[in-house]
């Protein structure tokens, strides 16, 4: 594979999976966004008008409200009436209805019941409210896992590439520096190991042990050459020597 085709998978990985971390995150939390925002929106909405209610009646204290009064009660039930968001609300918004005419008036029994009915009415939202919140703690743990799922394998995937990026890079640059350092301080045999690298560091590495075999060669071609001349030279000298010996004897 090539250098720069391989270190771009390597760094495209990692980016991608980072990027996924981020947006698996963001995800949750837009998930998380709208439960949170149906509890003030729909929940809450219905127990502060049942509160109004409350508060209304309880400002009248044993007698029958003003007209002032009776608008806001009203407003406030058809408050509640109209952000109906649990099944359990509907007979209970009913009851609330039937009695509240004659609270208003002043009457006890229907009073209480109406009271009663608001109460309930709250305690249904609060209960929804209760739901809600655990569905979004779930997301929340979920996400949470989810996140650690990734992130673990994000490392084990960084682990992975650096494992592979020292084999494949590092391992083999180590070596053709150690050979080359060798070749200076005289051991002249050493060559680079093969290996895995991508294309062009192999390329380099083989055509250095190509180098460093023809530069062997040429040492040894030198010195047999010179010891030729030397076996050469010592002949000549060899037969002046005997020229000269003949010589001197006639």
């Amino acid at each position: 594979m090539e250098l720069r085709r391989e270190l771009r998978l390597m760094v495209g990985a990692l980016i991608s999976l980072n990027l996924l971390l981020a947006l698996g995150a963001i995800g949750l939390f837009m998930r998380m966004g709208p439960a949170i925002e149906r509890i003030l929106q729909e929940n809450v909405y219905s127990i502060v008008a049942a509160e109004d209610l409350l508060t209304e009646l309880a400002d009248a204290g044993g007698e029958a409200l003003d007209d002032d009064a009776r608008e806001r009660a009203r407003r406030a039930l058809d408050k509640a009436t109209q952000n109906v968001t649990e099944k359990e609300e509907l007979p209970v918004l009913e009851s609330i209805e039937r009695d509240l005419p004659a609270a208003m008036d002043g009457r006890t029994d229907a009073r209480q019941r109406a009271v009663a009915s608001i109460r309930l009415l709250i305690q249904i939202n609060r209960r929804a409210m209760g739901k809600v919140d655990e569905e979004a703690r779930r997301l929340g743990t979920a996400g949470a896992w989810a996140a650690v799922f990734v992130g673990f394998a994000s490392f084990l995937l960084t682990i992975s590439i650096l494992g592979r990026f020292k084999n494949r890079f590092i391992r083999p640059l180590v070596d053709l520096f150690e050979v080359l350092e060798s070749h200076r301080h005289g051991e002249r045999l050493r060559r680079c190991r093969p290996s895995d690298a991508p294309r062009e560091i192999a390329q380099i590495t083989r055509l250095v042990n190509r180098l460093l075999d023809e530069r062997l060669a040429q040492d040894q071609l030198f010195r047999d050459t010179g010891r030729d001349e030397r076996d050469k030279q010592d002949r000549d000298d060899s037969e002046l020597e005997e020229q000269a010996g003949a010589r001197d004897a006639r």
